[in-house]
């Protein structure tokens, strides 16, 4: 059974909320299926489904006849529209005659479920026909008359359910469409979403006392202060976050706004005498009104994805893979074996170049222990020496010290290293 009223998600960009307003299912100028009158032959109540029908499936909606003297055609498709796409000529062209209908339908069998309205009604137990029967006489009584008419009662508890809707109705100048219809929203947040934070907000709306919002897969919602709250029990115009302050991993996650009510009840369906022909004024088959069920809801959605810490490279002490040359900083002597904090080295994938440590900033040059990156250069920087140069026993010391200067000058960091090494073995 297809109760709800869903709505349409827009576009998701990836790190942003995509919100989605409400959308009436079927909407107007949309084509429904009219299945077989069930309830007594006379006075039967139809079921109506936007797709076809789903062999014994509850439909989406139900309709009742508003225009007595047309015949009905079953098993054909109508077009759903509002009361000013009506086509027939009865007293419903009256706003007034409206209003009256839509206290019929809204205090009513389906509106209503079976028990509740033969409570209401001082009729308990009703039987679904005689309950279809009095709301369908009642409807009648306004779109075909101006005085309430000996109707063919088939039970004394059908009449008895029809004379609890008169009494009601006109004591009552009866809703308008606008009063009957649930409206519901879900705004979402459209800045980029992170890991780790509370998201949101996500802001309801609706013209029902009570929403419950769930999110699939499951995470719990909060306030913005980060407050629990009950997905069950949120109102119109509260703002809603995600509780993501333990996930550290990119994701995103559809939450959806549900509220009692739909928006079809009041809404008529023009049927042509011709499957697949329009319908007018001149050639119609009986216009019939939508009425939900009790059970029928309305739904709003939103879809949220959020950026993980490992996107950056900045959890876990970890590094970003590098796909070219990679560059490493000059580790601080003394620390370990090979002159790097925690002994270990970063793999290079090409040729490598080196940057000096600041002093005093941490092991990288870095606060919090990570790992600066250098920028790669395409002239090597000059290597720092740790310490004198050795002797090679030669007393040309000068002359050694001399080349090294120009080498240095030269930007001939290399040789200069050549050359200490060859010292070393002197």
């Amino acid at each position: 059974m297809t109760t709800g009223v869903l709505a349409c998600v827009t576009l998701l960009v990836p790190g942003v909320a995509a919100s989605a307003a409400v959308a009436a299912s079927p909407q107007d100028g949309g084509t429904v299926h009219i299945g077989a009158r069930q309830g007594y032959p006379g006075t039967g109540i139809f079921p109506v489904s936007t797709g076809e029908p789903a062999g014994s499936g509850e439909p989406d909606a139900w309709a009742y006849c508003i225009e007595h003297d047309v015949s009905a055609l079953t098993n054909v498709r109508g077009t759903v529209g509002g009361h000013g796409s009506y086509l027939g000529a009865n007293r419903f062209t009256d706003p007034a005659v409206r209003s009256k209908v839509l206290w019929v339908l809204t205090h009513s069998y389906p509106a209503l479920g079976l028990e509740e309205f033969g409570a209401a009604a001082g009729v308990p137990g009703i039987a679904r026909a005689d309950a279809i029967e009095a709301t369908q006489y009642a409807i009648w009584r306004y779109t075909e008359l101006d005085f309430d008419a000996d109707w063919a009662w088939e039970t004394a508890d059908s009449e008895a359910a029809y004379r609890h809707l008169i009494a009601g109705a006109n004591a009552d100048t009866g809703p308008t469409p606008e009063d009957t219809a649930t409206e519901l929203s879900l705004s979402a947040p459209s800045a980029p979403q992170q890991a780790g934070t509370l998201v949101g907000p996500f802001v309801v709306s609706a013209n029902r006392p009570s929403v419950a919002v769930s999110v699939d897969p499951a995470v719990a919602l909060t306030d913005a202060d980060g407050a629990a709250l009950d997905p069950d029990a949120l109102t119109d115009g509260q703002a809603l976050y995600l509780d993501l302050r333990d996930t550290k991993s990119s994701g995103s996650a559809t939450v959806t706004a549900t509220a009692a009510g739909s928006s079809l009840t009041g809404r008529i369906v023009s049927v042509p005498t011709t499957a697949g022909a329009t319908p007018t004024a001149e050639d119609h088959a009986q216009t019939i009104i939508l009425v939900a069920p009790k059970t029928a809801t309305t739904n709003a959605e939103a879809v949220v994805e959020w950026q993980g810490d490992e996107d950056d490279g900045t959890t876990g002490g970890g590094t970003t893979p590098s796909t070219g040359p990679s560059t490493s900083a000059s580790p601080t002597p003394g620390d370990g074996d090979d002159g790097t904090t925690g002994g270990g080295t970063t793999p290079s994938t090409g040729p490598s170049t080196s940057a000096s440590p600041t002093p005093g900033g941490g092991d990288g040059g870095t606060t919090g222990g990570g790992t600066a990156t250098a920028t790669a250069s395409d002239t090597p920087a000059p290597a720092v020496p740790d310490g004198p140069m050795a002797e090679t026993g030669s007393s040309g010391t000068g002359v050694i010290t001399g080349i090294a200067a120009a080498l240095l000058v030269a930007g001939g960091g290399v040789l200069f290293a050549v050359r200490r090494r060859r010292a070393a073995r002197g």
